[in-house]
């Protein structure tokens, strides 16, 4: 229906330098493509957006942002100008009345159902049961 996924590039765990700028490079590879949809960390996200605006890029790309960076300014603070009009998708969020009260009631004696809340339990107090 006039969609096409063009590419689809994988960002090192751990990226070297100059990784960021192969990644634009890749992308202009593909001449008629213009939209980039990222899921991707914040930290990885505003290096993106900088290696696009390192190449004079600023508007080329219309970016479309995970919820990583949906509510955040930090991956395009000072990069305004190569990331305007980005949309970023973030999940609706509300809270369930009654929850926060009922999950920090929970203790080892009282919440036995639930396999994994030792698990939980170690991690948020740094200790082994």
């Amino acid at each position: 229906g006039g969609l096409c996924i063009a590419q689809s590039i994988k960002i090192p765990r751990e990226p070297r330098p100059g990784e960021f700028n192969k990644v634009i490079k890749r992308l202009m590879e593909t001449s008629t493509a213009r939209g980039v949809v990222l899921f991707a960390n914040e930290d990885d996200i505003r290096r993106v957006l900088e290696a696009a605006a390192f190449s004079n890029l600023s508007g080329h790309f219309s970016w479309v942002g995970s919820d990583s960076w949906g509510a955040k300014m930090s991956p395009v603070q000072g990069l305004e100008e190569v990331s305007q009009g980005a949309i970023t998708i973030l999940p609706k969020r509300a809270s369930v009345p009654g929850f926060d009260d009922y999950f920090t009631s929970r203790s080892l004696e009282n919440n036995r159902r639930n396999l994994w809340f030792h698990e939980f339990w170690e991690e948020d107090f740094n200790c082994r049961l």
